[in-house]
């Protein structure tokens, strides 16, 4: 099936250090059955530049090579606006489309012109099924999120559940999806301002969710797309300043959408504190082992 007006699709994928697992994304983005593609990507001073000739792609493409690592949302940015699509599919480097996947959600987008972002099913590499969505994150929710130390007592497991959602097997309006594959129309996009660049990474994703959402816009997850997410093999990174990274951009997205709530604030401001202290213990007693 091929829409009427077959709307452009501009893919922007941000790499950092993530050269080795770009080849595969792009050729899994060559089998789509969705055939007006363009790729854009967007190297964010890579310590190692991807070089043109190792970029081989049956859509047109263009590579982008920043001065200085921008960060993701604004990586994001700018290819958006390099972009000469109606739509945008943001895609991880080591994100892997279905050929049926891209097809999938652009026809929920042009289901319904309130639509204006939607998501497919995650897979881990082993074919299991991922989170794919969540609810809005408040207080409550974070205390409990995967990545909190709380998460991991028995006592406060089913916690969890009220943040990271079940697996579903139907086309849903849901709160939050990640920008692991995201399909968002430019036009709500670019009126929301885009990812607000103030999260260098992390949470950027579930901040524009909130604002389409405020701006009376739907957000969908579409397990009929399925993406595999390889994201252990992914960017070569220091894990302790992406947990850092992540820590800020948590606090941060608390602060913006929930800025009356001091007290609460400074509990998840301690909360992440502590989190940092736990993973620096087990750091040290690697290292000692080591």
């Amino acid at each position: 099936m091929r829409f009427v007006q077959n709307p452009k699709i501009s893919v922007v994928i941000v790499l950092y250090n993530s050269g080795h697992v770009i080849e595969e994304t792009i050729e899994a983005l060559d089998r789509s059955i969705y055939d007006n593609l363009e790729l854009l990507l967007i190297d964010n001073a890579s310590d190692v530049a991807l070089a043109p000739a190792e970029i081989k792609c049956r859509f047109p493409c263009r590579l982008y090579r920043l001065e200085k690592n921008l960060g993701f949302g604004q990586g994001c940015n700018f290819g958006v606006g390099k972009s000469d699509g109606d739509y945008i599919l943001f895609l991880n480097p080591d994100a892997r489309v279905e050929p049926d996947s891209i097809h999938s959600m652009m026809e929920v987008l042009a289901s319904d012109e309130k639509a204006a972002a939607v998501g497919p099913q995650l897979l881990s590499p082993d074919g299991s099924r991922m989170p794919s969505y969540r609810f809005t994150p408040d207080f409550g929710r974070l205390l409990f999120s995967r990545k909190s130390p709380l998460s991991h007592l028995s006592l406060f497991s089913r916690m969890k559940q009220r943040y990271i959602g079940l697996p579903m097997d139907e086309l849903s309006e849901v709160e939050v999806i990640p920008a692991t594959a995201m399909l968002v129309r430019k036009e709500a996009f670019l009126e929301i301002g885009g990812f607000d660049e103030r999260f260098f990474m992390y949470a950027e994703d579930f901040d524009l969710c909130v604002m389409l959402r405020k701006r009376g816009f739907k957000v969908y997850h579409q397990p009929k797309a399925r993406v595999y997410h390889d994201w252990r093999n992914g960017a070569v990174a220091d894990i302790r300043k992406l947990n850092i990274e992540h820590n800020r951009s948590i606090f941060r997205f608390y602060r913006k959408h929930y800025p009356n709530n001091i007290f609460r604030s400074m509990a998840l401001l301690i909360l992440l504190c502590i989190k940092r202290l736990i993973l620096e213990i087990g750091n040290w007693r690697e290292s000692k082992i080591g």
